[in-house]
């Protein structure tokens, strides 16, 4: 569990969280996890921190072709509203209940866990939208050229909920 864990404090140099953030549906166990994983850290360590974009279901219904299933409509409706991903359905096409920030509610959450913000990243970033990304990528030019662009923007804050996961990575 995620929110007690079995190390003793200052144990550690650095934490990992791939999954607990978006599996926590609720805050304040999001931000116990996250205090669990500050108070095991050593002065100076770093958390790397996962989280699902509040955007994901809408980018991956309309890139996998399910936008228009009835079933679907109100799941992305709420995933819109608040965050909170339900799926009633039996269709792991859905994935499972979860939650999906918005960038700068995965950067409060840090902060509220008492982290200092470090940085919050795209993980995808948008060489993901590119139809052809395999044809770019073994093009060594074109590859060259698509890493500068993308190097221009990745920090840029109003495109990081374009990408599906996106990364907080805190200081203790």
């Amino acid at each position: 569990d995620a929110r007690q864990l079995p190390n003793t404090d200052n144990s550690v140099d650095a934490m990992l969280l791939l999954g607990p953030l978006y599996h926590l549906v609720e805050k304040e166990d999001r931000i116990a996890c996250l205090r669990e994983a500050r108070r095991i850290l050593r002065a100076g360590g770093l958390t790397w921190a996962a989280g699902i974009s509040r955007f994901a279901s809408l980018f991956d219904s309309l890139s996998s072709g399910f936008f228009e299933d009835p079933e679907f409509a109100p799941i992305l409706e709420r995933d819109l509203e608040d965050g909170q991903h339900r799926n009633p359905t039996a269709s792991s096409t859905y994935f499972t209940d979860a939650y999906f920030h918005k960038p700068g509610e995965l950067s409060r959450e840090f902060l509220a866990a008492g982290f200092q913000v470090v940085e919050i990243a795209a993980i995808e970033g948008p060489g993901w939208l590119a139809r052809d990304f395999d044809r770019l990528w073994n093009d060594p030019v074109q590859r060259e050229r698509l890493l500068t662009i993308i190097r221009k923007v990745e920090r840029e804050p109003s495109i990081l909920g374009a990408s599906s996961h996106i990364m907080a990575i805190g200081r203790k």
